[in-house]
């Protein structure tokens, strides 16, 4: 009977140790788990808190807005903002609400992406101004902007909207994004450049995607904009044009003449007919300019680009871009 006794107590012994074993190896192997866990998190980190309403803060420091009836993989807008002020940026927050109501009543999600603290320009003035490097001094800065994008990417393709892709810029955004197409930078169904101009020089260093070039009449980029449309014929890129009167500023009418654009290249080819504007763009009235105009804001239009800069050593390589 001692013997018995002592048999099932080592028993029960073993037993217990075994389930103990079990239990340590789970745990174990759950700790050795999460470090990859943290590593996605790490590298997703940085939810946006600047999303205007109707988006959500995504990783990537990005904010998107799906479809009230998404499907799955919807088609995703990336939205490029202008140059704002951090201290004064409600004009951009309520375009960004624009582009997403719009976008999302069309079918599309839509991504809006942050540009770089001073990222358009080195001077003391753009310090505390969110922009892009749409320019010659800051273009070598495009392919890592652009490679930051990955973690909003990929959280917004989680998040159903992986679908074809599409780029909107406006101002310095749309600088950006006339970029992009011309240096291959970011592989886009189309781009819709709004009141912007060409980044030299422009000659496509990939596939020639379509283009939509919207300008308004009295716009100080609308010489810019022009431009960037005779520029495009010379090369032979096919792309469409929106004109409008008026000034800078990104309408309605802007905005969904971008996504009718989109909508449209699923089924047709450039040049869309009838075409998306009878109204042709047209140069500004010459105007006298007045001792005030000297402390006129002009950082939204051609003023961030230097067009006359002298080529930059440092420089993108031709055809280099960001990959996912």
């Amino acid at each position: 009977m001692i013997r018995r006794a002592f048999l099932g107590t080592a028993a029960l012994l073993l037993a217990s140790s075994v389930a103990v074993g079990l239990y340590v190896h789970r745990r174990s192997s759950q700790t050795m788990e999460e470090p990859e866990a943290l590593r996605e998190d790490d590298e997703d980190a940085g939810a946006a808190n600047w999303c205007a309403a109707g988006l959500v803060p995504v990783n990537g420091n990005g904010c998107l807005a799906k479809p009230a009836d998404p499907v799955k993989d919807a088609p995703l807008i990336l939205y490029l903002h202008g140059i704002y002020d951090q201290r004064a940026d409600g004009e951009e927050l309520d375009r960004q609400r624009r582009v997403a109501k719009l976008g999302t009543a069309r079918g599309f999600a839509v991504l809006a992406l942050r540009g770089l603290e001073g990222g358009c320009s080195p001077d003391p003035e753009f310090a505390t101004k969110w922009c892009w490097p749409s320019n010659e001094r800051t273009a070598a800065r495009g392919p890592e902007t652009v490679a930051q994008w990955k973690p909003a990417l990929r959280a917004a393709a989680r998040d159903g909207a992986g679908g074809r892709r599409y780029v909107l810029g406006f101002s310095n955004g749309g600088f950006f994004a006339g970029l992009l197409a011309v240096r291959g930078w970011f592989d886009a169904e189309a781009f819709a450049v709004g009141n912007a101009g060409p980044v030299e020089p422009v000659h496509a260093l990939g596939a020639k995607r379509p283009l939509l070039l919207m300008s308004a009449d009295e716009d100080s980029s609308q010489e810019g904009m022009m431009r960037l449309d005779d520029e495009l014929t010379r090369e032979d890129w096919l792309h469409e044009n929106y004109a409008r009167t008026g000034t800078h500023e990104l309408t309605d009418d802007e905005i969904d003449a971008a996504l009718t654009f989109f909508v449209r290249l699923r089924e047709e080819k450039l040049p869309l007919t009838p075409p998306l504007s009878s109204h042709r763009p047209k140069a500004r009235e010459p105007r006298v300019v007045e001792e005030a105009d000297a402390t006129l804001d002009t950082s939204e239009g051609p003023a961030d680009v230097t067009t006359a800069a002298p080529a930059i050593e440092d420089a993108p390589e031709p055809g280099q871009r960001a990959t996912f």
